[in-house]
């Protein structure tokens, strides 16, 4: 973040349109400080817990089936936090979902905006240890497989662009793993 202070603007118009239950758009016309308007479009979308859960050398991301882009890729664990959820607790709970494992200790790596230019979402990226290992229990209609990779690996995977999920590369970032 930066302390410079925000432009002077005004908004006018809003229209919000709704796409399901957790994802809408805002529409808004933007009045500048000189005189001059613009349309300005915000997906509105609930923040992200993600968590990159590591074991010695070791470190577990998934493979899932992401519907949009109509491929298999490798991730981090990660899901939508709940409205009045903490984003720690959230983790917790896409860690268990996606991959199975109950964490001892979670810490705040950092916070993500994948696409400010776009939309408000914000991910908030967790660094588990004490993992113990379980069954997953993924929601509806997500494919997902659990895979355990090294920190060479998972550089490597990075490099060969085996990963290429910009919120997973980031976060791997975040936990001195790449």
């Amino acid at each position: 973040m930066t302390d410079m202070p925000a432009p002077t603007v005004r908004t006018s118009d809003v229209r919000t349109t709704s796409f399901g239950d957790w994802i809408s758009v805002d529409s808004r016309t933007v009045h500048l400080a000189d005189s001059q308007s613009m349309e300005t479009h915000v997906v509105r979308f609930p923040a992200i817990a993600l968590v990159v859960p590591l074991d010695g050398d070791d470190l577990v991301l998934i493979r899932q089936f992401r519907f949009p882009p109509q491929t298999w890729l490798i991730e981090a664990p990660a899901g939508r936090v709940e409205a009045h959820e903490d984003p720690a607790e959230a983790a917790v709970r896409e860690l268990w979902e996606e991959t199975g494992f109950h964490v001892r200790t979670m810490r705040l790596a950092g916070e993500l905006r994948i696409s400010p230019h776009l939309s408000d979402e914000t991910t908030y990226v967790y660094e588990a240890t004490g993992l113990t290992p379980g069954a997953a229990h993924p929601d509806k209609g997500e494919f997902i497989q659990r895979l355990v990779v090294s920190r060479t690996e998972a550089r490597a995977m990075v490099r060969e662009g085996r990963i290429v999920d910009a919120k997973t590369i980031a976060a791997l970032a975040l936990c001195d793993v790449i």
